[in-house]
C-alpha cells in the first residue's frame, strides 16, 4: 500500500435540519443483512456513536455499526509511515511527487485516484486470461507490454494517493483500507501474470499443482504482512528490496520476455540435487521466492514474539491465531482452485474475497476489534466453484457475481462505519469542504 497516507480529518457539519435516519437511504442502509453480517455490525440494531457534532452540540449520533467502542477504535487510529526502499529513494518517490503536483487537481479525492489505478488491473487481469487461457505464456507481444504499462500506472496511483490526501487534507482510516484492499487484489494479478510469465499453466495435474502454488504463496505473504501491519500499526518493509522493487522488476521482466520469449528461463541449465536442471534464470527467480518467503516469515516471527503490544490492536485478539487462520483459509482456497474445472473463474471469484479477508484483518485496528473473521459465505462460495462445470458460464457468473457483492457491502458498511464515526461525508470520492477551499 501506500507509504505515506495522510491521517488529518477534516470534520465537516452535517445539516441538522434533516436526520439521515429518517431518510429512505438510512432505512435502506440499516437494513437487517445478518446473513452477511452476524449481526449488528451493519447498523440494524440502531446503535449511536458518542461523539460530537459542532452543528448540532450533540454528543451522539445515528449511522452505521456505531457504538461507543468502534468509533472510540476509529479515534484512536494512527498511521505510521514505513522507511522508503531502494527505488522509492532512486526515482520512484520522485516521479510520484511530479504526477501528483503536475497532473492532479486539488478537487480529486485520493480515493478516486487508487481506485482509477484498481481499473488497469482489471483490464490488465481480463487481457492475460483472453489471450494467454492456458497461462503458458501465449499472449502477443502488445499484450504483455501493455500490461506492464497498466499495471505501473496502478502502482503510481498506490503512490500519489496518500501525497494527495496530504495536499487536500482529506486523509482518514479508511484511506489505508481502501488501499489495502486494491493492494490485494494486485497481488492476485500479479501471482496470475507470475505463473503466465513462467509458462507453468496448468494443462497437467503438476503444472496445475505449481501455479496454484505460485498464486497461494502470494497471497500467503501478503496475509502475513497484513496481520503484521495491523498488529504494529506499520507496514514491514524491507528497505534494499520489498514490493516497490518486485513490482518494478516484474513489470520489466514482463515486457523483456515479451519480446524474446521466456526460453532465456531455460538457458545454461545447472544440476541440482533433488530438483534437476534448472535454467540460471529459473535459479535467479526460486532465490527471490526463498528470500521473499524468508524475509516474511522473519518479520511475522519478530510480530508475534514481541512482548510490547500497541494500543491500537486489541488485546483479546490474538495476531498468531489470526495468522494461522489465514494459512488454512489460503490452504482451503488452494484447493478449491486445484479441482474448480474454471480456474478462470474461480481465481476471479476468489481474487474479490481475498480482497474482503485481508480488508476485515485491517479492520480490528482502524474500526472494529470485534469483527469477525470467519465468513461461512465465503467459505460456500469457494466451496461451489468446484461444483461448476468448465463450460457453465452462468452458474460460474453467479458465484462471482456473489463474490462481488460480499465485497462491496462490506466495503461499503466500512465506510459509512468510519465516516459516520469521524463526522466526514459518506462519499468517500468527495473531498470534505475545508479541502476545497485549500
Amino acid at each position: 500500500g501506500d507509504r505515506a497516507r495522510s491521517i488529518s480529518v477534516a470534520h465537516s457539519p452535517r445539516n441538522p435540519s434533516r436526520n439521515p435516519s429518517e431518510m429512505p437511504i438510512g432505512a435502506i442502509q440499516r437494513a437487517r443483512l445478518d446473513v452477511l453480517t452476524l449481526g449488528g455490525h451493519d447498523g440494524s440494531k440502531e446503535l449511536r456513536c458518542h461523539r460530537r457534532d459542532d452543528s448540532t452540540s450533540s454528543v451522539s449520533s445515528a449511522h452505521i455499526g456505531a457504538s461507543e467502542r468502534t468509533c472510540a477504535q476509529v479515534h484512536s487510529y494512527k498511521y505510521t509511515s514505513p522507511p522508503s526502499t531502494t527505488f522509492e529513494k532512486l526515482f520512484l518517490q520522485r516521479w510520484w511527487t511530479y504526477v501528483v503536483e503536475r497532473w492532479c487537481p486539488l478537487w480529486v479525492a485520493p480515493n478516486a485516484l487508487t481506485f482509477g489505478g484498481l481499473f488497469f488491473v482489471i483490464i490488465t487481469y481480463a487481457m492475460i486470461w483472453s489471450l494467454s487461457p492456458a497461462l503458458a505464456h501465449d499472449a502477443p507481444t502488445w499484450a504483455y507490454v501493455l500490461s506492464a504499462v497498466f499495471m505501473f500506472t496502478y502502482q503510481t496511483a498506490d503512490g500519489i494517493d496518500g501525497k494527495q490526501a496530504r495536499r487536500t487534507k482529506s486523509g482518514s482510516p479508511l484511506g489505508e483500507v481502501v488501499d489495502h484492499g486494491c493492494d490485494a487484489v494486485c497481488t492476485c494479478v500479479y501471482g496470475m501474470m507470475f505463473v503466465d510469465m513462467l509458462s507453468v499453466g496448468f494443462a497437467t495435474p503438476s503444472a496445475r499443482r505449481t501455479a496454484i502454488a505460485m498464486m497461494t504463496a502470494s497471497r500467503f505473504f501478503f496475509s502475513v504482512d497484513t496481520v503484521s501491519s495491523t498488529y504494529t500499526g506499520r507496514l514491514p518493509v524491507n528497505t534494499t528490496f520489498d514490493v516497490q522493487e518486485m513490482q518494478v522488476c516484474l513489470q520489466i521482466t514482463t515486457i523483456v520476455f515479451g519480446f524474446i520469449g521466456n526460453e532465456v528461463l531455460n538457458t545454461y541449465p545447472v544440476s541440482i540435487p533433488y530438483l534437476g536442471e534448472r535454467g540460471v534464470g529459473q535459479l535467479v527467480v526460486d532465490a527471490g521466492m526463498v528470500f521473499g518467503a524468508l524475509s516474511r516469515m522473519g518479520t511475522f516471527l519478530g510480530t508475534v514474539t514481541s512482548k510490547e503490544v500497541p494500543p491500537h490492536w486489541p488485546k483479546h485478539r490474538s495476531p498468531s491465531r489470526i495468522a494461522a487462520f489465514c494459512v488454512v483459509s489460503e490452504i482451503f482456497n488452494g484447493v478449491c482452485l486445484y479441482y474448480a474445472p474454471n480456474l478462470a473463474l474461480a481465481h476471479a471469484t476468489n481474487m474479490l474475497l481475498f480482497a474482503e479477508a485481508e480488508m476485515s484483518i485491517m479492520r480490528l485496528r482502524v474500526s472494529d476489534p470485534d469483527w469477525p473473521l470467519f465468513n461461512w459465505l465465503s467459505v460456500l462460495i469457494m466451496a461451489m466453484t468446484t461444483m461448476v462445470p468448465a463450460g457453465d458460464m452462468f452458474t460460474g457468473g453467479i458465484l462471482l457475481g456473489a463474490a462481488l457483492f460480499l465485497l462491496i457491502h462490506r466495503s461499503a458498511t466500512l465506510a459509512s462505519q468510519v465516516t459516520g464515526c469521524l463526522g466526514i461525508h459518506p462519499n468517500i470520492f468527495i473531498l470534505p469542504p475545508s479541502a476545497k477551499k485549500d
